[in-house]
């Protein structure tokens, strides 16, 4: 029985089956892959299946691993992941083995990982915890193009490729990170950080690995458009396991000669190709399936040591984010757009724990709506999980006005994230195509041009300036020493309930 028939068997029984024995095809081997975890390590809703199921976690991803290998043979099968194992859920906020996050490496060894790419979440809780993440981790970490200023690997630890035997076949693995970087992380982050473009970094690994090798496989978290672009430009890459942009990719893509791959994300399926490698090299055939982890249909028992680990991090986590600390009348959403019942509420609470003017915060950073009813401290995890600290700084009446105007155009033409706001109100009307002032005011005043207005924001939208505020420079910024969580966790544990604002913030006159 093939792997691809074991997996259709299994899937179609509602009961755990035995594994096949492993194939005898030498020329054949398992790549089985994951990316953007996040930190999920309990099944997760499933919205593309009938009646949204929770599926996968990390017990489940062991059995089904662990039936793949039973059913191909464990020394010819390859485990890899996209990267972005952080940010996303508390447990990547617990400090283990010297990092925040570090429980994601237990899970990755555990398991039995062989590689994973480096994420853009990953410098989320900052450069020095980025280090210590790598440099701890036992699985080999990849990224070519993610280098020190002075062009050496940005941590130790990091490779740019490896090279792994499974049985008589060579697969050389090289890795890859998004080029945004500067964008998607902290200037302090990225300090002293470099990411070179991924064809610049990836073509000349290749052409040095081609001749070494059976197989070249590109582990990258770009996006499955750039995995694609990549494919195109570059030859001699016979396959791209992808990650970051958390696309549920089923077929698997065909561009020439390369095949793309990824699994969605937060563990909840498991990519398996089963490859035969030609005798000059290359792919001669693959089999691809995109393996929802259903617990019904579960090739393997689950094992009592992961079990035990995962257990063993959700009791420390409910202990602290499983708390009662208040109620809310009725659901805030979010829109990355626009301003949003939930936007509007963070950024009253943080003018209200801060006392400044005014208060900013990027649309994407709110990253769940808050639920009516009891509000566990998870649900505020859940709406804030980056860690972001808390800064103030100083804004020019003049400088606000160009940013609300572009506030209104973004929002207009869905450019980007829009910046949501408290304590200003702007009422316009569009003239010509364009955007014109009728009114703005600041904590019920009219706008003055030149004074200085006092923002609280988080870091992302400061160090982001160029981005979200319109070419203000923000003066006397000072750091708050506390994050947005716990801002947010001091605010509702004090006044108990919460309920939407009602002022309107952007207002369209016919």
């Amino acid at each position: 029985m093939t792997w691809f028939a074991f997996l259709l068997f299994a899937c179609a029984r509602p009961a755990a089956v035995s594994a096949s024995a492993p194939s005898a095809d030498s020329r054949e081997i398992l790549v089985l892959h994951t990316n953007d975890q996040h930190g999920h390590y309990l099944p997760e809703r499933a919205p593309w299946l009938d009646g949204e199921p929770a599926i996968g976690g990390t017990v489940l991803l062991d059995q089904y691993i662990r039936g793949a290998r039973q059913s191909h043979g464990a020394e010819r099968t390859l485990l890899l992941d996209g990267g972005d194992l952080l940010s996303g859920t508390p447990l990547t906020d617990m400090e283990v083995r010297g990092s925040k996050g570090g429980a994601m490496l237990d899970v990755l060894e555990l398991l039995g990982y062989d590689a994973w790419a480096i994420g853009n979440h990953e410098l989320d809780k900052g450069w020095q915890n980025t280090s210590a993440f790598v440099a701890s981790s036992k699985v080999q970490v990849l990224s070519a193009n993610l280098v020190k200023n002075n062009g050496e690997m940005a941590f130790p630890g990091q490779a740019s490729s490896k090279v792994y035997t499974l049985g008589d076949i060579r697969v050389g693995v090289i890795g890859a990170t998004t080029e945004g970087m500067e964008h998607l992380v902290s200037k302090s982050a990225f300090d002293g950080l470099d990411i070179q473009p991924v064809l610049q970094a990836v073509a000349p690994e290749v052409a040095r690995l081609r001749p070494q090798v059976d197989l070249v496989v590109l582990l990258t978290h770009i996006g499955v458009e750039e995995d694609q672009a990549i494919a195109d430009a570059v030859p001699g890459i016979d396959l791209i396991v992808g990650g970051h942009s958390h696309t549920y990719q089923t077929p698997a893509i065909q561009t020439g000669s390369t095949w793309i791959v990824q699994a969605g994300s937060y563990a909840r399926s498991l990519g398996t190709l089963q490859i035969r490698v030609g005798e000059q090299g290359g792919i001669e055939s693959l089999e691809y399936t995109l393996v929802d982890l259903l617990p019904s249909a579960a090739p393997a028992e689950p094992r009592p040591e992961v079990q035990a680990m995962v257990a063993g991090y959700d009791e420390q986590i409910r202990a602290f984010y499983d708390v009662e600390i208040g109620t809310c009348s009725q659901t805030l959403t979010r829109d990355y757009h626009r301003q949003s019942p939930l936007g509007s509420w963070a950024t009253d609470m943080l003018r209200a724990e801060t006392g400044t003017d005014l208060a900013m915060y990027n649309g994407g950073g709110l990253r769940s709506d808050l639920p009516e009813g009891t509000i566990l401290r998870r649900d505020l995890y859940n709406i804030f999980p980056f860690g972001n600290e808390v800064v103030t700084f100083q804004i020019t009446g003049t400088e606000l006005m160009a940013l609300l105007l572009a506030n209104v155009m973004a929002a207009e033409e869905e450019s980007r994230g829009a910046i949501q706001i408290s304590g200003a109100s702007l009422i316009w009307r569009e003239v010509m195509g364009a955007p014109e002032v009728v009114e703005i005011q600041v904590n019920g005043a009219s706008l003055e041009p030149e004074r200085l207005y006092t923002v609280a924001t988080n870091t992302y939208v400061v160090d982001q300036a160029a981005r979200y505020l319109a070419g203000a420079a923000p003066k006397d910024v000072r750091p708050t020493g506390q994050s947005v969580f716990d801002l947010a966790d001091q605010h509702i544990s004090r006044i108990g309930e919460v309920s939407p604002p009602a002022d309107a913030r952007l207002t369209r006159l016919p």
